[in-house]
């Protein structure tokens, strides 16, 4: 089993809960054979959930190990993901209408009644089971598919004699039923997320995205932001927009970020004030400063000019002022994918299929890169970017090979979702 928890710096308070947690996922699957993890939270939780181990050695020590790996990353280390939109389907539906404790409500747009209707998410439900991780390109195709293969199921009741009939009734009947009726929620679904994401110029938001990712035409990116705010679009996809950009370039230049923020609140309200500071003291909509500004001229430019010089050079090289540790990063661990042609989002190599093939999830990454290593080694230099510590441990009573799981789970927790001046959910991303 792999466990993967996301902690939020400053979020300390949830540190005994995670590790209580940790301790039950322990109790019901077995001792962990090895534990990695990255910051400082992380590495809390990690003493904590020692400590509480502690106490149960003598019940622990007569458990079999389960050797699973458990990977705990505080959220800081990768801000960036959760702030792309996701184009598999189930990323879809969480986008458009929350999903919550496994469970996701469908509002009338999609029953085509007066009545809601809530449904879980889960691998009980056969046709979500099979599109959940699906590129949103190939899930029409797909259901129309299974409805074809549903019809020429319940078409084999002709020419049946009555025993035959009797069988098909009590063993096949009841479950068709229940797949043609998911079947068609689902439809409802992928039709209401079509027309939200196609009123909302999904393609070029999409684009845009992208371009912040690889670090391409940053200048006209600013202008379709500011053409997004000032058309009020969404309030909540100007906010990733201008945090994406502000997390990519290391900090918006000054101009650039009260301008901004000015359109920003004419747009959507002053109250947004509160949001703006929030934000800026999570590190997630920053403003380059001045020293960083000069710093990064004088690197460039030596000993070749004055003071004064530099300052005149300030604004021309303000958009180079520090060297952005996202694109450091990306370089060293190969986030953004090069491929020839088009990306194959039918039967995609990597995870960039997430997100159309522009970018492989950072925190994925780190954890791809140590499952294949069974270490640290390597990442030096990604950590030093990250300005975080990394730390692993065996599991205190459990002395196991490392490559040896038996059982795989990929566990993503938030320990809080940032919400607007108006209450309204930031990002609560699936990954």
């Amino acid at each position: 089993m792999i466990t993967f928890i996301l902690f939020q710096e400053g979020e300390q308070r949830w540190i005994g809960t995670v590790a209580r947690s940790l301790n039950l996922l322990n109790t019901i699957f077995g001792p962990m054979s090895k534990v990695y993890g990255i910051g400082r939270c992380a590495k809390m939780t990690y003493e904590m959930w020692k400590e509480l181990l502690e106490d149960e050695e003598v019940v622990q020590k007569e458990r079999k190990p389960d050797l699973g790996l458990v990977f705990m990353i505080d959220r800081d280390v990768d801000y960036i993901t959760p702030m792309c939109s996701q184009v598999v389907y189930e990323g879809l539906v969480d986008d458009i209408f929350r999903i919550k404790c496994g469970s996701v409500e469908f509002g009338p747009e999609v029953t085509s009644s007066d009545r809601s209707v809530k449904i879980l998410l889960n691998s009980q439900d056969k046709v979500f089971g099979e599109i959940r991780n699906e590129h949103f390109s190939n899930v029409f195709s797909f259901l129309s598919q299974k409805a074809r293969n549903l019809q020429s199921q319940y078409d084999k009741r002709r020419g049946m004699d009555i025993k035959q009939m009797k069988t098909f009734v009590s063993q096949e009947l009841k479950g068709l039923k229940q797949e043609h009726r998911m079947l068609s929620l689902h439809i409802g679904a992928c039709e209401s997320i079509m027309k939200k994401k196609t009123k909302q110029d999904f393609q070029e938001l999409l684009k845009t995205e992208h371009s912040l990712l690889e670090g391409f035409d940053i200048r006209e990116c600013i202008n379709l932001i500011e053409e997004h705010i000032n058309r009020q679009v969404s309030p909540i996809e100007s906010l990733r927009l201008l945090c994406l950009l502000s997390l990519t370039e290391n900090g918006l230049i000054a101009k650039d970020y009260r301008s901004l923020k000015t359109q920003y609140l004419q747009s959507y309200g002053s109250e947004h004030l509160l949001t703006f500071s929030n934000l800026k003291r999570a590190g997630l909509l920053t403003e380059q400063t001045p020293t960083e500004a000069l710093t990064a001229v004088e690197s460039r430019v030596g000993k070749l000019v004055t003071d004064k010089a530099v300052g005149k050079l300030t604004d021309a090289f303000s958009s180079l002022a520090k060297k952005s540790h996202f694109r450091g990063i990306s370089k060293k661990l190969g986030l953004i994918p090069r491929v020839d042609g088009d990306y194959d989002l039918k039967t995609p190599r990597d995870m960039a299929y997430v997100f159309s093939g522009a970018y492989i999830p950072l925190s994925c990454k780190i954890m791809e890169h140590v499952l294949v290593r069974k270490s640290w080694a390597g990442l030096e230099e990604v950590m030093r970017l990250l300005n975080n510590i990394e730390f692993s441990g065996k599991y205190l009573f459990c002395a196991v090979k490392f490559h040896v799981c038996k059982s795989f789970l990929i566990y993503f927790t938030f320990s809080f979702i940032y919400r607007t001046a108006h209450g309204e959910e930031f990002f609560s991303g699936l990954i």
